[in-house]
């Protein structure tokens, strides 16, 4: 229980930090990319010692390949609407983020969270067009979403 608060204050801090570097560069660095992933790597050893139920060596390695087949949905996203509308909807730091929260989630619970961050980002635009502050593919942060997705994600699992 301890443990799960204590990561949960952790993640909490990187999301945001990430989302706010995101909000006022439009990038996410890489150092901080590697902290959330390295922590969740250590969030993972840290189960696997304390509960000797979970076999750490399965739960890394499902994790990491949950890792690679979350980068791929993503990067493919990112190529297919580039290709048909020229606009690069989805940034590097954006397909890594997500990809690496799956180290913290697993495939399950990371395939929620990037369902959660498309609608509100989805929620976002329509309002943004409505209200006419965005033009056609006008581009905006996505971290942001994909923070609130798996943070709301880490929870409901936590729950």
């Amino acid at each position: 229980m301890v443990i799960n608060i204590l990561f949960t204050l952790i993640l909490s801090w990187i999301l945001f930090s990430i989302s706010k570097e995101d909000i006022k560069t439009m990038q996410i660095s890489e150092n901080k990319l590697r902290i959330f992933a390295i922590s969740g790597i250590i969030y993972i050893l840290t189960l696997g010692l304390l509960n000797k139920s979970i076999n750490t060596i399965d739960l890394i390695t499902d994790n990491i390949f949950a890792m690679l087949i979350v980068f791929l949905i993503m990067y493919l996203i990112s190529r297919i609407s580039y290709n048909l509308f020229k606009v690069n909807s989805l940034g590097i730091g954006d397909i890594k983020l997500s990809s690496i929260s799956s180290i913290w989630l697993g495939i399950e619970i990371t395939l929620i969270s990037l369902c959660i961050s498309f609608i509100l980002s989805a929620i976002y635009s329509i309002y943004g067009k409505i209200t006419k502050r965005f033009q056609s593919f006008h581009q905006y942060p996505f971290a942001p979403f994909l923070s609130i997705g798996i943070f709301c994600s880490w929870i409901l699992d936590k729950i």
